[in-house]
């Protein structure tokens, strides 16, 4: 890269971005009071409850688009325009995420288009058509390229709503507002939707992407982005903690928690803290830890089954075959169904709940290496009762799990760095 000079004129058009932490306690307390939703919401909000049967719940869903689009309904806590700065009036292109089903959808966007009658409603659906045409992932691009054309010239806003259409390989230059409703999600998936509101348009854009949570302190979907960011900064950089590294990020992106009084900028401190609160940082290093591609292994480690990951460490010291040689090949027989999800999830939240727990060996052991305090546990059996009792699998699991590299040392770093 040092043979090419800087491009001031490209680094121009990319475009800021803020994100907005927005609370749906007020229009969801309303619509209870008025018998607007069904029993199973009125127990304990969700998105995935509304989504469910979008019409049981019709009432609450039509006072948050009223509130974030209208500015009506007293929710001046959702009321868009008070949070953005130097408003201009001008038109608006937003962009909704929800996860629903087709049938789902097509209620969704007949709520809409009822609650607000001046904007225009596309809705990405393999269950919507557009001028007789049905809505895919190869066509939608042009439709609402089409839609949003045609609003400007009319002087009329936009909604895109959509499912999962539209999260990858779909630039629009023209949206400037991306609302996430949807519960947690997975985080890659999130990180795309987000992107969408960050194709170059305008020289001073600045795209905005607003988390529509049911109870923020939990509200985890900046979290992946930050933190990832991160930890890539802390290795480039070479800087001390991790903790320092987010701080540092968190210096340079503007986090909003939005308030009657408007959006209020969130102490950096205050937002690790609630980040390390909600798990934030076990979760992130999980999702990114490579796990074992052999379904039985992923099996044992899920299951906690001591028994077959001592018979396999057993095997391998046998044979002699080095890590890689174990892996199980792509082309194997033996190779995970990508499908096959739920049971790579379930693995993955036994690592993190050992990453979670981390100081139960680092604190006993009194080690800050791991392997140094997994060589003490190896040889005493108190120790291994203890971590199996900590930890609810068997000492062998945590076992295979550091000895395979699976959780590294680096990640003990940045569980600790972070605190």
């Amino acid at each position: 890269m040092k043979n090419f000079n800087i491009n001031t004129k490209r680094d121009l058009v990319i475009p800021d971005f803020a994100c907005y932490q927005m609370d749906l306690g007020g229009p969801v307390a309303a619509a209870i009071k008025a018998g607007e939703v069904s029993n199973d919401f009125k127990e304990l909000p969700s998105w995935s409850k509304f989504a469910a049967n979008p019409m049981k719940s019709k009432g609450f869903f039509v006072r948050v688009l009223e509130s974030l689009f209208k500015g009506t309904g007293g929710h001046d806590e959702l009321n868009v325009d008070s949070m953005i700065e130097n408003w201009t009036g001008e038109t608006r292109v937003a962009m909704m995420f929800i996860n629903a089903h087709n049938v789902q959808m097509e209620m969704i966007d007949k709520i809409a288009n009822e609650a607000l009658g001046a904007y225009r409603i596309v809705t990405l659906s393999g269950g919507v058509k557009y001028k007789g045409i049905k809505v895919t992932q190869k066509n939608c691009q042009q439709i609402v390229s089409e839609v949003v054309e045609q609003a400007t010239k009319d002087n009329k806003s936009v909604l895109i709503i959509s499912n999962i259409m539209g999260q990858r390989s779909f630039s629009i230059p023209e949206i400037t507002e991306l609302y996430l409703a949807y519960d947690r999600g997975e985080m890659g998936a999130t990180l795309q939707k987000m992107s969408r509101t960050l194709t170059p348009g305008e020289i001073n854009k600045t795209g905005r992407i607003f988390s529509l949570s049911f109870d923020p302190n939990r509200d985890d979907k900046f979290d992946a982005m930050i933190i990832e960011t991160a930890i890539n900064l802390k290795k480039r950089k070479n800087i001390r903690s991790l903790a320092e590294a987010l701080r540092t990020v968190l210096s340079t992106i503007d986090i909003l928690s939005c308030t009657k009084d408007g959006a209020i900028p969130m102490n950096k401190d205050t937002y690790l803290e609630l980040a390390l609160a909600r798990k934030a940082v076990s979760r992130v290093i999980g999702k990114t830890i490579c796990m074992p591609t052999d379904p039985a292994i992923l099996s044992a480690i899920a299951q906690g089954n001591s028994d077959y990951l001592q018979s396999e460490k057993q095997e391998k010291t046998a044979s002699g075959k080095t890590r890689e040689e174990l892996k199980t090949s792509k082309n194997s027989s033996n190779a995970i169904d990508k499908t096959d999800a739920k049971l790579i999830a379930k693995a993955r939240e036994v690592v993190v709940t050992i990453l979670e727990n981390l100081n139960v060996i680092i604190d006993g052991t009194e080690c800050n290496i791991l392997n140094d305090a997994m060589d003490i546990i190896r040889s005493d059996v108190e120790y291994q009762e203890c971590v199996a009792e900590e930890f609810g699998v068997g000492y062998e699991v945590i076992e295979y799990l550091f000895d395979n590299k699976i959780i590294k040392q680096e990640h003990a770093e940045l569980m600790y760095d972070a605190a």
